[in-house]
C-alpha cells in the first residue's frame, strides 16, 4: 500500500477540457481526463466546463468542486486501477 501522505496533491493544472494535470507530494504526475467519469448523479454539474474549471486545491491537498464533487486522492494517484470503477458506477445513474 501506497503512504497516503505520498498521495497528497501539491499541484494541478487545467490542460485540456476536463482534463487536469495533476502533481502529488511524491512527485508522482498523473494527466487524467475525467469526461468519461463525469456527467450524471452528483458529478453532474462537472459536465458543464465553466463550472469543471472552478476546481481548487483544498486545504487537506485534494481537488474540490463547489458543491463539493471531489475524487477519492487514492483513486487520482492510482487512476488506471480506479477509472473504470468510476465509469460503472455512472452507469447507474
Amino acid at each position: 500500500m501506497t503512504n497516503l501522505l505520498a498521495m497528497t496533491i501539491v499541484s494541478f493544472r487545467i490542460i485540456e477540457n476536463y482534463t487536469l494535470e495533476i502533481t502529488f507530494k511524491d512527485g508522482t504526475v498523473q494527466v487524467i481526463n475525467f469526461e468519461p467519469v463525469i456527467g450524471k448523479g452528483w458529478m453532474a454539474p462537472l459536465k458543464q466546463l465553466d463550472y469543471f474549471n472552478q476546481v481548487i486545491l483544498n486545504d487537506g491537498g485534494n481537488l474540490e468542486w463547489p458543491e463539493g464533487q471531489d475524487f477519492n486522492p487514492e483513486a487520482l494517484y492510482n487512476w488506471s486501477e480506479f477509472e473504470q470503477a468510476y465509469i460503472d458506477d455512472m452507469k447507474n445513474y
